[in-house]
C-alpha cells in the first residue's frame, strides 16, 4: 500500500511539471481572439512577425441543412499562399472537435484562408503574434 501511494505523488508530481513546461513553451508575444465568416476568413502574417494558431472552434454544433436536416460544422483550411486545397485539411469538426495537430505556425507575408463548410456559422481563432 505504501509503494501504491508513493508511485501515486510521483506520478501527481510528474503530471504537474508536464504541464508547467507545456505552459511555459507558449510563445512571448500578443494573444489575438478574432471571431471570422467565409466572408473574413482570409487572413494575412505582417512582415517581421508570426503567428502561432492554437485552436479553431465554432459558435455553433449543428447548421440547418437545405434539406431541412442538421450537420455538424466543419473548418477546412481552404488555402495557403495561394496553393488552394481541395476538401481541407480540415482543422475542426464539431463531432470531432478540434482535429488537427496545434499551434499552426505560419511565418511573416502568410496568406491563409478558412473556410467554414456550412453557411451561416461564425468560427473564432486564438493566435499569438510574436516579433521576429
Amino acid at each position: 500500500m505504501k509503494k501504491l501511494a508513493v508511485f501515486l505523488v510521483m506520478f501527481f508530481f510528474f503530471v504537474i511539471s508536464k504541464n508547467v513546461n507545456a505552459q511555459s513553451d507558449l510563445p512571448k508575444g500578443k494573444v489575438h481572439l478574432v471571431e471570422f465568416t467565409n466572408e473574413t476568413g482570409k487572413f494575412f502574417v505582417p512582415q517581421g512577425k508570426s503567428w502561432y494558431i492554437y485552436n479553431i472552434f465554432s459558435d455553433r454544433k449543428y447548421y440547418a441543412s437545405v434539406g431541412g436536416g442538421e450537420s455538424f460544422v466543419a473548418i477546412a483550411l481552404k488555402s495557403i499562399n495561394k496553393v488552394v486545397f481541395q476538401n481541407g485539411p480540415y482543422v475542426y469538426q464539431q463531432y470531432l472537435g478540434t482535429i488537427f495537430n496545434f499551434p499552426l505556425i505560419f511565418p511573416e507575408k502568410t496568406t491563409f484562408e478558412f473556410e467554414i463548410k456550412n453557411s451561416g456559422v461564425k468560427a473564432i481563432m486564438s493566435y499569438i503574434e510574436v516579433e521576429n
